[in-house]
């Protein structure tokens, strides 16, 4: 694929990606958020136990207060295990309760969280060797000549938390210098600046943010186009 040790996924929230990464590579997987870095850990390590597979709306509250307020009722892991197991479209405690057998519309019931917890724990034994990480992408002490993979917060779209203040232009500079460094970046993105970066692969999709849009967004991957000197 490329002349490249490792691949690092530096924004890796639900691990999709790198789970699907050769393991000739040296993987690394990083995130801001330290409840899913805890959570992928004790996930993969072998030597914790397994979480719980229900997690009832009065448990998931009192994980929401216990992370609210700081205190070290439940470790960062169940923390980040509750919080993004148990809340809507995977949004940590943003969301709310999704819920187990909540009954549409059509009368049909289904089981969210259940369906999030399979998801998860299928991806565990492809992800043995990932080397978790967490902290800002600009920080991360990168091996040399890296493919740098970004799924980046989407502009223009609903944020977490902890991506609510995400400085794009900063990120966009960041881009080219780890380039300009001898890294391979690209970055997952609805639409990027013309004059800074190139897209290279697009498709429609149907995703869980927009799942009632009559229009599709188009996924795109892009490449800052200072890259196409190297």
């Amino acid at each position: 694929m490329f002349d490249r040790s490792a691949f690092v996924d530096m924004f890796c929230g639900g691990c999709s990606v790198i789970s699907n990464v050769p393991v000739t590579y040296r993987r690394i997987a990083n995130d801001k958020n330290k409840y899913l870095i805890s959570m992928w850990k004790s996930l993969t390590d072998g030597r914790h136990r397994m979480p719980p597979m229900r997690l009832e709306r009065d448990f998931y509250a009192d994980v929401r207060d216990s992370y609210n307020k700081s205190d070290d009722r439940y470790s960062d892991a169940m923390k980040g295990w509750v919080g993004f197991m148990g809340s809507y479209n995977g949004r940590f405690f943003d969301g709310g309760y999704s819920g187990h057998d909540v009954v549409g519309k059509n009368g049909k019931s289904r089981d969210y969280i259940g369906e999030n917890i399979r998801n998860t724990l299928s991806q565990i034994q492809s992800l043995k060797d990932v080397e978790f990480v967490c902290g800002d992408y600009s920080c991360l002490d990168l091996p040399t000549k890296s493919l740098i993979y970004c799924d980046i917060p989407y502009k223009g779209t609903k944020q977490y938390s902890t991506s609510a203040n995400f400085d794009y232009e900063r990120f966009y500079d960041w881009c080219v210098d780890m380039v300009q460094t001898g890294h391979k970046v690209f970055i997952s993105e609805y639409n990027m600046p013309e004059d800074k970066f190139e897209c290279v692969w697009q498709k429609q999709i149907t995703n869980a943010m927009h799942q009632t849009n009559t229009k599709k967004p188009t996924e795109r991957l892009f490449i800052p186009m200072v890259s196409m000197a190297k």
